[in-house]
């Protein structure tokens, strides 16, 4: 089973409560689209601040690397790869949360479907708290 976290939009103007389709859940782990394709992945997410640590990162990879034997600089970018995909969905969770996006639980499921699907029957099905009655 794979965990999601799952994280609510700011609410709308006017409104109080966000809207239940814009949450988003973020799976927890390695990301592989990140580790094959990092800078599309980045702009496909508009993580942007995190897109242009990367780039900047990556010329500074890049350039140490130029200067190593051909076995360690291919290591050295490789290992990057690795680093970036291991912290992808973290830096997703984060730029959200600079959205002001809000924390709501951790849900697990095999896919992000069955995810999305135990989160909301576990929101319906809890009741409304009651108001207590005075004595």
């Amino acid at each position: 089973m794979t965990i999601y976290t799952v994280l609510a939009p700011p609410p709308k103007a006017g409104s109080d409560e966000p809207d239940p389709d814009g949450f988003v859940f973020v799976k927890e782990g390695f990301c592989w689209p990140a580790l094959y394709m990092t800078a599309p992945w980045l702009i496909w997410r508009r993580m942007w601040l995190i897109l242009a640590v990367y780039v900047l990162a990556s010329i500074a990879v890049i350039t140490l690397a130029n200067r190593m034997p051909l076995p360690v600089a291919w290591s050295i970018l490789v290992l990057f790869g690795v680093l970036v995909a291991l912290e992808a969905n973290n830096l997703r969770r984060w730029t959200l949360e600079r959205r002001r996006y809000r924390f709501l639980g951790v849900i697990s499921g095999d896919r992000a479907s069955e995810a999305e699907f135990s989160f909301f029957a576990n929101c319906l099905e809890s009741p409304a708290p009651q108001p207590s009655a005075k004595p």
